[in-house]
């Protein structure tokens, strides 16, 4: 059962390229927006609720809510195409930036087994998920549209053929997706859109109000929860004694990422929210052992352990030689890695590195 979290004390807005539009000191609505987003398909950040702003820097935006007003609805009935993709992205929704679609493919695979969100989100919100599938395929017009669940699934939405797919990790993540219900893989002009995207979109559909709330896994449920809820607070409410070593985890356990602090907000790629505790096992600063584990376990036939020494060493171009960018980081090469080396930490520093590296580029080049 869905559970509407009681607003926060605080509200923190991760930042993840984007630039804020707040200074410290100013009052803003609810639903006002407060940052901009500064890579394609990215959306904006919006207050989740009124507030006073008490800190901002390029990572965070913290709010301290107030009574205060609502920003009006935007009436988006009218609108298809690139205009209505441009005018969710303002809104929030993380719509991926895509020139050309053929084909639509709705991920509603929950990725990590006990991630319980696309499954609670098909299970209790129909109503807004078709909201959103029929704006995004006004937006993209493709000619196919697929919608991928894992097998016991009764609901399905409007327009689309139901695909049921294996449910066993890691087929649940998009490229595998894409290769299931395709058969091809790496298909061309395909498009695979998580579940949460599609409530976010459908919210906005519905409500007119930019994205403010979104489902979290937290224990053996999911949860509605407003944006920009510090995590440990969510975990404190679920009853969880928060200790000195503990680390929050954003996500599943083999994808996800640990919190910065209990303060951290969630954000509208957060799919779970969940507590590790020491002693368990961490990545360490050591040396590949030359196993072959990751090699043997990599889906992507990919060679980990080569692309992660490469990167260890700011070698990012020959990480990109061995194909670093067809990872979809499904965290196998680390969970696995008997030396507990940080794999997946260095396969996405690569990558962002490598990222960085190409828009300099690209904006010396420009006249």
């Amino acid at each position: 059962m869905t559970i509407q979290e009681t607003p926060a004390a605080k509200a923190e807005m991760n930042l993840t390229r984007h630039c804020p539009l707040v200074a410290c000191g100013q009052e803003v609505r609810r639903g006002e927006r407060i940052a901009t987003a500064s890579a394609p398909g990215r959306g904006d950040i919006h207050a989740p609720c009124a507030g006073t702003v008490e800190h901002v820097d390029p990572y965070r935006v913290r709010l301290a809510p107030t009574d205060g007003e609502t920003v009006v609805p935007e009436v988006l009935d009218g609108l298809s195409g690139p205009e209505l993709l441009a005018r969710l992205r303002e809104l929030g929704a993380d719509v991926p930036a895509c020139d050309q679609v053929d084909t639509l493919i709705i991920n509603a695979m929950d990725e990590e087994p006990n991630l319980f969100s696309r499954r609670t989100l098909l299970a209790e919100k129909l109503d807004i998920l078709s909201a959103g599938a029929e704006a995004l395929i006004r937006g993209f017009v493709p000619v196919d549209v697929f919608l991928a669940v894992p097998g016991g699934v009764r609901e399905s939405l409007p327009g689309m053929e139901v695909k049921v797919l294996a449910d066993q990790y890691p087929q649940a993540l998009d490229p595998l997706v894409a290769k299931a219900v395709t058969g091809i893989e790496m298909p061309d002009n395909t498009l695979v859109v998580g579940l949460e995207t599609v409530f976010h979109a459908g919210l906005i559909m519905d409500t007119g109000l930019p994205v403010m709330e979104t489902m979290v896994t937290v224990g053996n449920s999911a949860r509605l929860i407003t944006l920009g809820t510090p995590v440990g607070e969510i975990l404190t409410n679920d009853g969880e004694t928060l200790r000195d070593g503990d680390r929050i985890v954003l996500g599943g356990v083999l994808r996800g990422t640990a919190a910065a602090s209990p303060g951290q907000g969630v954000d509208r790629s957060t799919t779970a929210v969940g507590l590790v505790r020491n002693p368990s096992p961490v990545a360490v600063d050591a040396a590949c052992v030359g196993c072959g584990e990751c090699v043997r376990r990599c889906p992507a036939r990919l060679d980990p352990a080569m692309i992660t020494s490469y990167a260890e060493f700011g070698q990012y171009a020959k990480a990109e030689a061995e194909a670093v960018d067809a990872c979809f980081e499904c965290g196998l090469c680390g969970y696995f890695c008997i030396a507990r080396r940080p794999m997946l930490q260095y396969i996405r520093l690569a990558k962002s590195e490598l990222a960085k590296a190409a828009a300099q580029s690209g904006e010396e080049t420009q006249p």
